[in-house]
């Protein structure tokens, strides 16, 4: 990832903690509007959305990261992404910034917050006074995530 380009990622906040993501990954921005539970959904996901015929699951990743962590932004708002299992809504309390950076400029995590989540944080970016974590969108959902995922049926693969 140090390959010298400069790269644009998406700031959002969840709790207190900032992140980034790779900006083409993110397909729009929508204001959270609230979600349809689904019967026999994996427990990561909140529920389904619906936006222009087109049924999203959605993943709260305050939930997601920071389990039990109350004060919930009521105003969340949802990234909506592309994986390799489909189209997934990421709800967030903020979104922040586009962000330029140089890959020279992202450092590698440390060995322990990769054993944490897996590979889900891929770098750590220093900049000014504020430190974001860099996302991996492949690795928001474990393998046995993206199967229970697809054998639901809340998401189309990807073509």
């Amino acid at each position: 990832m140090s390959d010298g380009r400069e790269i644009r990622l998406i700031a959002f906040q969840v709790g207190s903690e900032s992140f980034v993501l790779d900006i083409m990954a993110v397909r729009q921005i929508v204001v959270y509007e609230g979600s349809r539970k689904v019967p026999q959904a994996p427990s990561f996901i909140e529920g389904i959305t619906i936006l222009r015929n087109e049924v999203i699951p959605i993943i709260d990743l305050r939930t997601r990261l920071f389990p039990g962590l109350d004060d919930p932004n009521p105003k969340p708002l949802v990234l909506i992404t592309n994986t390799d299992v489909g189209v997934l809504g990421l709800k967030v309390d903020e979104v922040r910034k586009i962000l330029r950076v140089n890959t020279k400029n992202i450092l590698a995590p440390p060995p322990i917050i990769r054993g944490l989540q897996g590979e889900l944080f891929v770098g750590v970016i220093p900049m000014e006074d504020e430190t974001y974590l860099v996302v991996d969108i492949r690795s928001i959902l474990s393998d046995e995530e993206q199967s229970a995922l697809a054998r639901v049926s809340l998401s189309s693969p990807k073509k």
